[in-house]
């Protein structure tokens, strides 16, 4: 899976409280700013589940911003949510990442970095969308400036949640195009927590996406979800950890055991666009077009202007009609 994977596993539990959300939106918060913030976020995400071409759910995205411009958690969502109330609030990241306009989220998220340079999450979301978008070049730019941010967070006194920050840092320099110092630094965050998944998993995965060091990425992949099964993590953790092994033995050829993998990583992440492209490449592997053509065709759906899935759905060969 995508190595910004905590920022993406958010979302993806975000999908699943959505009817709750609409419920709340406009009555769990006593400011008056932010109970008209949530009214108009909830007519920007139903407009956009009807249709998400509907330019109305922008302008009500805009009018909710402009109630709160200098809130980056309209943009960005609660940075700590009530322990007593687990049920979020809505963003405007999550209205569009939950109906698939990567466009529209990339636009926010551009505009969320650029007001609020120094928050994390805005570059952690914007380069995920980018990577979709095939916006290499912007990716990597957005990815230098949030290596500067985890070095400097890394440095400042009092600063918790060193891990995370750690492997946020490795991944920032893979998608920055620093592959020595993203590797030295997840190698050295798996020596430092040699009980935690994530720096596994995740360089793993950027191996993969590079197509390099694959028995390596393998067995990083494999232990990786074998600490998160011992440790007990949640499903949708574990299927996050299951797609990266699918698209690692993907690359080395293994087609079987990776659909296999990918299979149960897509039954706990359905709404998951990059395990649906997986899935796709691994039916090409194998010559099953029919199923290639619907995993990447969901691909897109997904996530509008999935640059690589539409791609691979462009060069498969055209349906023939049966009489």
């Amino acid at each position: 899976m995508s190595a910004n994977f905590l920022s993406y596993r958010r979302f993806l539990f975000f999908f699943s409280l959505l009817p709750a959300l609409l419920c709340l939106a406009g009555c769990g918060t006593q400011a008056q700013n932010a109970r008209k913030v949530q009214s108009d976020l909830t007519e920007s995400l139903r407009h956009a589940q009807t249709d998400p071409t509907d330019v109305q759910a922008r302008q009500w995205a805009d009018r909710a911003i402009a109630v709160a411009p200098s809130d980056p958690d309209t943009y960005l969502g609660s940075r700590a949510p009530n322990p007593n109330d687990p049920i979020p609030t809505l963003s405007v990241a999550l209205v569009f990442s939950a109906v698939g306009d990567t466009p529209a989220l990339a636009e926010y998220l551009t505009q969320a970095v650029q007001k609020f340079p120094n928050d994390e999450r805005g570059y952690l979301l914007l380069i995920e969308a980018q990577k979709q978008l095939g916006q290499t070049a912007a990716q990597k730019a957005a990815a230098a400036k949030l290596v500067t941010l985890f070095n400097t967070k890394l440095k400042t006194p009092g600063t918790t949640d060193i891990p995370n920050t750690t492997f946020s840092l490795a991944q920032a320099y893979f998608d920055a195009g620093d592959i020595p110092n993203g590797s030295a630094t997840y190698k050295k965050a798996i020596q430092a927590y040699p009980g935690e998944p994530t720096p596994l998993n995740n360089l793993a995965y950027a191996y993969a996406v590079r197509g390099t060091n694959l028995p390596e990425a393998l067995g990083l992949a494999q232990k990786a979800v074998t600490l998160a099964q011992k440790k007990g993590e949640d499903d949708i953790t574990i299927a996050g950890y299951l797609d990266t092994l699918g698209w690692v033995q993907y690359q080395q050829g293994n087609y079987l055991a990776a659909e296999q993998n990918l299979l149960e990583a897509a039954n706990a992440l359905p709404r998951l666009a990059e395990t649906r492209y997986h899935l796709g490449l691994v039916y090409i592997a194998q010559g099953k077009m029919d199923a290639a053509r619907s995993e990447l065709n969901h691909a897109v759906q997904l996530s509008q202007g999935y640059a690589a899935a539409q791609q691979a759905l462009d060069t498969l060969p055209k349906a023939v009609a049966t009489k």
